[in-house]
């Protein structure tokens, strides 16, 4: 099995059980903290996140791109990429904390559109430190295409998070929203705390007893590489985060200014951060784990300048992200109001997961073509693309939320622009990058043709289910496995199959 694919299959199985064990939190955490619980944790998180992208200072993606560039041109100066990014990170991340400390009180007065969300931002504060040390240490695993560390640490984060976070809201269930949203902050915080252990543990027992000491002066060369390649990626990921953030701030205060009360906007955004996007994320955690495995094999394949190698990769990442895209749309549009009463007891859930469905397939799309297009050293494309997109959705959700008719279909509009432009953007910058040409009957047409065939049989199943005396869960579930069956079938018949796949 080739590195590409073991690091895939590596990141993909921990990602399952991390999404899976996250899914379920995300049910149970719904159910204890209601909509308003979940939009005043969907206040917080944009701000971390902004932080926690400038602490970082997209080095992740960059130390995983140059450890994997010397381990095969130059392995005895891979260390060095370590140390430097370790110390140059904690300072950045030490400064962010402090700053967002002193922050908090011009926070809550004036961006929040819900002053309550200063709790659990509070309570997330030491996060800024954990995840920027984490996420070093897991793009050097990644770039010595050592897939087992990062996986370990997210499935024990991720049980520790869980854990953690449900004993906390229960023992603070009786002191109101707020206090309940900052005691699920504070279980993030001790999951994250022990991935960063599970990370360190294994860098000891890759390196010996312990690590050569951090340099006192940064070696220039070395700091200089990292941040040419990291400066784009972080451009990149701030205008996420703060499109993110905008977000946040924006799509309430405009569904305020066209007639919704403060709990109403503050509920929407609860159900479409906290409810509606996580399900149509889920299925990200084969496309997630492709494109962190794609970043060095890329990169390693350019180095050798082995152009076709690269060619297939491309072709292989967008024949996976369709091969998921497809089925997972079709039951979304199909069963979407089941899903949100099923999974959260809520069917405007399915209202807000419907229409987003049509424009998943750029969610899944994209990750895979900005993840060569780092790999090629193109970050910067990507970041010039994903600005226009964000730039887009900024400007449909405040002029056109406000207007009659409008409403949420104008967020639900802004953000399908928003993913399409920054798929079909990157897609073009890296056709013209590596020369690459999609042979759409190979790569479109099996999970096409099956995904169409899914999206016919799922309410006939699904009925049929019903007709012989099935509950809802079970009739639902019987209609996606059967429906899955038929869709996997038709694939292979189709050609779609790993041999398929391997002569991409």
């Amino acid at each position: 099995m080739g590195a590409l694919a073991q690091g895939t299959l590596t990141l993909f199985g921990a990602g399952l059980v991390n999404r899976v064990l996250g899914f379920f939190y995300r049910i149970l955490l719904a159910q204890r903290l209601g909509s308003q619980g979940m939009g005043l944790l969907g206040y917080a998180f944009p701000i971390l996140h902004v932080a926690i992208t400038a602490a970082t200072a997209g080095l992740p993606v960059a130390v995983s791109k140059i450890v994997a560039e010397r381990a095969a041109l130059n392995p005895g100066r891979v260390r060095e990429v370590l140390r430097t990014s370790l110390r140059f990170v904690l300072v950045l991340s030490v400064v962010a904390t402090v700053i967002l400390f002193f922050s908090l009180r011009f926070l809550e007065t004036t961006v929040l559109a819900d002053p309550r969300a200063i709790a659990p931002l509070t309570a997330l504060l030491p996060l800024l430190t954990i995840v920027s040390i984490s996420s070093v240490l897991r793009g050097y695993f990644q770039g010595l295409q050592r897939m087992t560390p990062s996986a370990v640490g997210q499935v024990i984060e991720q049980v520790v998070r869980i854990a953690s976070a449900l004993w906390l809201i229960d023992r603070f269930q009786h002191d109101g929203v707020a206090a309940m949203a900052a005691a699920a902050a504070a279980g993030m915080v001790a999951g994250e705390l022990c991935g960063l252990l599970v990370l360190w543990v294994s860098y000891l027992l890759r390196k010996g007893p312990a690590p050569a000491p951090l340099p006192v002066t940064v070696p220039d060369s070395t700091l200089r590489e990292l941040l040419g390649q990291a400066l784009p990626i972080s451009v990149t990921r701030i205008i996420g985060s703060v499109t993110e953030f905008l977000d946040a701030a924006i799509i309430p205060r405009r569904l305020e200014a066209s007639g919704m009360t403060r709990d109403a906007a503050t509920a929407f955004f609860g159900n479409l951060g906290g409810m509606a996007m996580p399900l149509l994320f889920f299925p990200t955690v084969i496309t997630a784990a492709l494109s962190q495995a794609l970043v060095p094999a890329v990169s390693d394949a350019w180095a050798r300048g082995d152009v076709a190698l690269v060619r297939r990769r491309i072709a292989q990442s967008l024949y996976v992200a369709l091969i998921v895209a497809l089925p997972t749309s079709a039951v979304f549009i199909v069963m979407g109001h089941l899903l949100g009463i099923l999974f959260y007891g809520q069917r405007q859930v399915g209202d807000l997961l419907i229409p987003l469905a049509f424009a998943a397939p750029f969610v899944y799309l994209e990750s895979g073509v900005s993840a060569v297009l780092r790999g090629l050293g193109r970050a910067a494309l990507a970041m010039t693309n994903g600005l226009v997109g964000s730039a887009l959705r900024l400007v449909i959700v405040y002029t056109l939320t406000v207007l009659p008719g409008f409403g949420i279909r104008a967020v639900i509009l802004a953000i399908s622009v928003d993913l399409f432009i920054s798929f079909w953007l990157n897609y073009r910058a890296l056709c013209r990058v590596t020369g690459f040409a999609a042979d759409l009957r190979r790569i479109v047409m099996p999970p096409l043709v099956a995904g169409l065939a899914l999206f016919l049989s799922l309410r006939f199943l699904e009925d049929l289910a019903m007709r012989f005396g099935a509950t809802l869960w079970v009739a639902t579930l019987a209609a996606i496995g059967c429906g899955g069956l038929i869709y996997l079938l038709l694939l292979l018949l189709l050609g779609g199959g790993r041999r398929s796949f391997n002569t991409l």
